[in-house]
Order: C-alpha cells, then structure tokens, then sequence
C-alpha cells in the first residue's frame, strides 16, 4: 500500500507549524513532597509545559530567567536537559518524503489520515482475524476507529484492551500500537509462533491506534508539542483537556489541575471530553457479555509500567497479581534489546494521576491488570523519539505482551471485583 503523503502540502504544513527554536527542556532534582507543591506551581500556563512532572520541564526563551530564578530561590537543583527542543523536533524525523509502493512502512510515524488507511488494510489482508468498528466520533469529528483481533472459536472468549495516542505529542505510541498488531497477524498467519496462535484463541484484542485523533492531527499540523484534547470549554482560558485525567473514577483529586491552561488539566466535568467518553460507554457496554483481562494506555516517555492506584499512594486488592504480571512483562521486554522498564503502581513510582485511564480500568470496570505503559526513552530525546527507534520500541513491547498475556492465561482467575 502506497503511503498517501503529497509532498507538497507536507510542506505548507510544516510551513504552518508553530516553532520551539530556543526552548530548552530543564531537567529539576527532586528529593522531597516539598519540592513537588512547589514545582507545580509552574503548572499554571501553556507555555510552560511538563513533559514529565515533576522533573522536566519545556521552557521558552522569554521565560527562562524567571524559571530557574524561582528553581534557584527554593533550592531546587536543576540543569538544562535538551539544549534546543526544535533541533530535537528536525531530527526526530527523515527529511525525505516516505512513500513505499510495497506495503505498510512501520518504521515512520504516520498521520492520522495514514493510521485509517492503515486500520483498513488491516481488515482487507487478514479478513478472517480481523474487523474494524468505530466507537464514536471526535469533538471535531473524526473516527475513533479501531480494529477487533482474534480467532473465531465460536465461543465467548475474554477481552484485552489497548490504545495509544491519548496524548497526542505521543507519536511513538501509535506506532507501537500498528507493529504489535500487525506482528500478532502476521506471526499467526504464517505460523511462525505457537504462542500468539494460542493468545488469538483465547483472547478478543480490541485496538484503538490513536484516542485523540483531534490532538494527535493539530501535533501534525500546528503545533509538535501539543498533548491534549482540542475542546474549548465555556469559561475556559485555554483549549484542551487532558483525557488522561478525564475517566470518571476519582476524577478531580491528586495530580489533576482544574485550571485549563494546565497540561494536566482534568476538564470542567468526568467525562467531559466525547473522546473519553466514547470509549468508556463501549467497554462498559462490551463488559456486559465478555470478561476484560488487560487493558494497556500506551504513552511516552520513561520506560516504566505502571499499574493501579494512580490517585492515592494505597495499593489495590489486587498488587499482588498485578506485581508478578509486571515482572514477567517488563523482563520480556529486557530480554529483547537490554532496554529496562521500571514498574509498580503509578502514584509511588512516578507522580498522583485522578481521572487516569488504568485506575478507571480496574476500580470501574474491575479489570485485574490495568496498566500505562510508558515508552522508550529515559529522557535524551523525549516525545521526540528519532524514528530509527521505532522498530525496537515496538519489538521489545511486543515480546512483554505477549510473554505478560501467556502468564495471565495460565493464572486462575478471581472472583470478579465489583464493578
């Protein structure tokens, strides 16, 4: 399949793109609760953005005395982590256009109009594993489409959930999210691995490669850096809520600003956004008639798992499972290229999130293992992840599935929590 890229309006796009020349990404040392209330009071305008709270920090020019000013006259050690962030944007990706008349190519990032073709052509080359549904529109109206994967047993058979691209400056996910699927097919169809056979048999896996396709498009065309929904709510200052604090299952507690202008901004209500929304109403409603194992937000950047509570420091019922899962995941992954994945609930190992996706997952819909699952890297580059990482990304994330799905279908079940 021909990539639909028309070189020509790539380049009025680019053209349109806002620019970053000069931010520089500070990196801050954190040691104490303190440092953290007071890091996010920074939290307060667009223009500075939290790449990964608490410790880096995107600054513009004008703004950078005054940052390390406040950082310095409360004792926070901090050095400039990324130099220039539009010279990581110009690197993350081949200046030469990408068009491949053979097929698919994974080892770019795509568009959203590119990823529906893609869902698509899925569907059209493996007719018999493979189905496409929508689960609604977008606040701008484009398709939240996704695909269904399996075998037909002709039984009910448990149910996993994965997406990416909830934030939208995430590119990396989505293309995690294609391989992965494309690999699972793919290895079945010619029989090269007994094992994902043996998963697309016991499991419905239902995909969604881009969860904010509003957010993740206007990353594409106007601005790289932009990570929430593109929704402007009466009252609001700014555009956009992020729909990883949007889940209404303890929305609006830690780690979840109620201003808009914040990057974690949580909306004026649960579910506000139709995006967020859209896919609660489909796995509650498809929860009714199959049982939900797993379910995985991919995102970027950190190289961690992490699994429930997102919005209080207490573990779940469950961590004992969820702990074990996580150790067999994140060790597959290991094994593939050497790349380490730290793991552990969420609140503890990174920062509070409320309205989060994988609380939602398991304290709503009682999935046992919910997870977000953070990407390559560690930092060096950020969401702007060169695309010649793509292919080990992807690879590594495909080993911990499907070594972490084995696992899940060999440990007896719990009784169902109570949704």
């Amino acid at each position: 399949m021909q990539r639909l890229v028309v070189f020509s309006l790539c380049l009025v796009a680019c053209m349109a793109m806002e620019s970053f020349d000069g931010y520089k990404v500070l990196r801050m040392e954190v040691t104490s609760e303190e440092h953290i209330e007071i890091i996010s009071e920074l939290d307060f305008d667009h223009e500075l953005d939290f790449w990964d709270f608490p410790r880096d920090l995107m600054v513009p020019p004008h703004l950078l005395e005054f940052v390390q000013f406040y950082l310095k006259s409360n004792e926070i050690n901090h050095v400039v982590w990324i130099e220039d962030v539009q010279a990581k944007i110009d690197a993350a990706v081949s200046e030469e256009p990408h068009i491949d008349v053979d097929g698919f190519d994974y080892y770019v990032y795509h568009n959203y109009s590119e990823i529906m073709v893609w869902v698509d052509s899925i569907v059209e080359a493996y007719p018999t594993l493979a189905s496409t549904f929508s689960v609604g529109l977008s606040h701008e109206g484009r398709d939240l489409k996704c695909l269904k994967i399996g075998i037909d047993t002709g039984k009910t058979k448990r149910a996993i959930w994965f997406n990416g691209a909830i934030h939208a400056r995430e590119w990396v996910s989505p293309a995690t999210v294609m391989w992965m699927t494309n690999a699972l097919l793919s290895n079945h169809t010619t029989g090269t691995d007994e094992d994902v056979t043996f998963l697309l048999e016991s499991f419905d896996m239902y995909i969604l490669p881009v969860m904010n396709p509003d957010g993740y498009e206007y990353s594409w065309t106007t601005n790289r850096m932009w990570r929430k929904t593109r929704t402007h709510h009466p009252g609001d200052l700014c555009y956009g809520t992020d729909p990883n604090r949007n889940f209404d299952y303890m929305w609006g507690g830690l780690g979840a600003s109620n201003v808009s202008c914040a990057s974690t901004y949580r909306g004026p209500h649960a579910l506000s956004e139709v995006e967020v929304k859209n896919v609660v109403e489909f796995i509650r409603q498809q929860s009714q008639s199959q049982t939900f194992r797993l379910f995985i937000d991919y995102h970027s950047y950190s190289q961690m798992m992490l699994s429930t509570w997102g919005h209080t420091y207490d573990l779940p019922p469950d961590y004992d499972l969820m702990e074990e899962h996580m150790k067999i995941h994140t060790e597959a992954i290991h094994d593939a290229f050497g790349a380490n994945y730290t793991y552990g609930p969420g609140s503890r190992i990174l920062y509070p999130v409320s309205g989060g996706s994988r609380d939602w997952g398991y304290g709503d819909r009682g999935i046992p293992y919910s997870y977000t699952i953070e990407l390559r890297d560690t930092g060096e580059h950020g969401f702007l992840l060169p695309e010649d990482q793509i292919y080990e990304t992807a690879f590594e994330n495909y080993r911990g599935l499907i070594a972490g799905l084995l696992h899940i279908e060999a440990t007896p079940v719990r009784a169902q929590r109570h949704v």
